[in-house]
């Protein structure tokens, strides 16, 4: 349930950092602060949750760890699902593997989801399952929202430059 800012939602957020730093254990956290342009201290106040991370650095920080779950954390506070927008240098073969890649993903979603409800109690442990596969279907729909959005606008751009 999202909730106002406040020092609750900067202990949680310092906490899905702390864990993208962990999950990257190859990752050097003073390289990370070199990165960021800012000194090691810093960044492990942000870490422990000692201090509230400048918002302005968290997307560096997520693509330089190629983690994005404290952007989603901030997200799901606000009521929202954050998705990647689709490169439009990717050739639009590959887009249609993703699409096909999104199809199993929806199938599987709503299997786990039909799992879950068939005996008509719904488990925490069920959940932990099920919800993040529904989250990665929104995600890849709103990303596929996209990129089709962008294919008709570049369609129209080629009709206009002809």
């Amino acid at each position: 349930m999202p909730q106002g800012g406040g020092e609750m939602a900067e202990d949680e957020l310092a906490t899905v950092l702390s864990r993208a730093v962990e999950v990257k254990a190859e990752y050097d956290v003073r390289l990370l602060a070199q990165q960021l342009g800012t000194n090691y201290r810093s960044l492990r106040y942000w870490l422990r949750g000692d201090r509230p991370v400048p918002a302005h650095l968290l997307p560096r920080i997520c693509v330089l760890l190629g983690n994005y779950a404290a952007l989603d954390f901030l997200e799901s506070q606000a009521g929202r699902v954050a998705f990647k927008i689709p490169d439009p240098r990717v050739p639009l073969e590959r887009e249609l593997v993703t699409v096909s890649n999104l199809i199993k993903e929806v199938g599987e979603a709503l299997e786990s989801v039909a799992e879950t409800l068939a005996d008509g109690v719904v488990e925490e442990s069920e959940l932990r399952v099920t919800i993040p596969k529904i989250e990665a279907v929104i995600q890849e729909c709103a990303s596929l929202k996209y990129l089709l959005e962008d294919l008709c606008k570049k369609k129209k751009q080629k009709k206009k430059t002809r």
